[in-house]
């Protein structure tokens, strides 16, 4: 599998005033693209806001700061929302430190796996909450992001006379991502609550969910209401920041692909002379885009390495658990709780993987175009520009990668999914050898 990512030529500063400059989109009721919508739509600040704004009141994210950038004066909103996201990871870094406590027995069997799902669980929602506090606090490549973004439609604009158009159609398609994320996010979010109120209270399956208070303590009611808080943070962490993730990397898949739709006119039944005009500045409009995804790789690559990671192994163990674990089939409602966190984790994770997938096909798109350029009585010029371009698009893959690891592409996605059958298959193995034992030694005592 590729390991190399991509590199690109250096960004330059950020003007911090251009950057600032930032438009609210106030009116989306209508299909109709005006100048204003262009006006209105110049920033991707705009486009994400409603899943930015729900990132910003849990505690994940600080829009404002974003918005504000390169303005040096501090406010008393800036200095709270840091201390509210320091609490958040406070809370979340103390939860899952104090779970260590929840393993009295390492002996294999449901409740170690149920107790290691949890601090698994835990441990991805403190990740994510870490990564997107890094983000804020170090904005310089998410606003280097939004602004080589709006480099590319200038590219566009120079070249074409409807791309004030295009980019208000590209900015109103995002925030329709961003509208449909957000909902789907707060019903992950309340579902998970909901569910996780549940096990805790009945105690089917996690019975040391509160570790280290046993269910007989009498504080238990009182540490089990104040348990909701962390929960509340846990479910937001888990929800909206893979689904920033998946926003971004649709979005920028959008992007190539409308680019791809471009070239292909270029390059289909035109006169080579028509084609050279244009060759050039489409190859620019493509760098742009890769210089924008390559930062936008920078921003989330931690992220994305731990949601396939960890996601992995929790819908396996989930996945164990709903087969062997007899308290959980037992328990109808315990039952429903585990599908829906593997429907959960799952979608995540399949989510995720295709729409980077998607990313890395149509990143490299455009050299079936350039294949199919006809050569004939071309100039010296015009035959570098098509090998410059080629080598770029024949050359390491393009798209998000995992910790800069690897790109994830077709390969990982296969990779995963026989990883996942290996795994289980194993986790099979250890359920049917406890089993022996336990029989033999039934039979022993007998």
């Amino acid at each position: 599998m590729p390991s190399t990512k991509i590199s690109v030529a250096s960004v330059g500063m950020i003007n911090s005033e251009e950057s600032s400059n930032v438009h609210w989109e106030s009116d989306f009721s209508t299909e109709k693209v005006t100048a204003e919508d262009a006006k209105r739509s110049n920033c991707l600040v705009s486009a994400l806001r409603p899943l930015l704004l729900s990132m910003s009141l849990v505690g994940l994210f600080d829009i404002w700061k974003i918005q504000e950038y390169g303005n040096e004066k501090s406010g008393s909103r800036r200095a709270f929302f840091k201390v509210y996201r320091l609490g958040i990871l406070g809370i979340l870094t103390f939860n899952c430190i104090r779970f260590f406590l929840a393993y009295h027995s390492f002996e294999f069997g449901s409740e170690l796996l149920s107790s290691i799902l949890l601090h698994a669980w835990f441990i991805l929602c403190l990740s994510y909450a870490l990564t997107c506090y890094k983000m804020v606090e170090n904005p310089t490549n998410l606003v280097r992001f939004f602004n080589l973004w709006r480099k590319y439609w200038n590219l566009v604009k120079s070249a074409q006379n409807e791309s004030s158009a295009e980019q208000a159609c590209s900015w109103r398609r995002v925030r329709k991502y961003a509208i449909v994320s957000t909902v789907i996010g707060w019903s992950a979010v309340l579902g998970n609550i909901g569910f996780c109120s549940y096990t805790m209270i009945t105690g089917t399956a996690f019975k040391n969910i509160l570790e280290p208070f046993p269910r007989t303590n009498d504080l238990f009611p009182v540490i089990a209401a104040l348990f909701h808080v962390i929960i509340v943070c846990l479910s937001c962490a888990w929800a909206f920041a893979t689904t920033l993730m998946i926003v971004l990397a649709l979005s920028m898949y959008q992007e190539f692909k409308h680019f791809a739709e471009r070239l292909e006119k270029v390059t289909q039944n035109k006169q080579v002379s028509e084609v050279q005009e244009n060759l050039e500045s489409m190859r620019q409009q493509h760098n742009a885009l890769c210089n924008m995804l390559d930062t936008g790789d920078d921003v989330l690559k931690h992220q994305v390495g731990l949601c396939l990671v960890l996601n992995v192994f929790i819908t396996l163990i989930l996945i164990y658990n709903i087969c062997w674990y007899e308290a959980v089939r037992k328990d109808i409602g315990t039952l429903v709780s585990h599908i829906f966190w593997l429907s959960g984790s799952g979608t995540m994770l399949i989510s995720l993987m295709a729409v980077c997938c998607m990313v890395n096909i149509q990143a490299h798109e455009p050299a079936k175009f350039i294949h199919n350029l006809s050569m004939k009585d071309v100039t010296a010029e015009f035959a570098l520009q098509v090998t410059v371009f080629l080598h770029r698009l024949n050359g390491p893959p393009l798209g998000l990668t995992a910790w800069s690891l690897f790109v994830v592409d077709n390969q990982v996605v296969v990779s995963v999914a026989g990883m996942l059958a290996t795994y289980f298959v194993v986790l099979l193995q250890f359920q049917q050898a406890s089993t022996t034992t336990n029989t033999a030694g039934n039979t022993t005592l007998t």
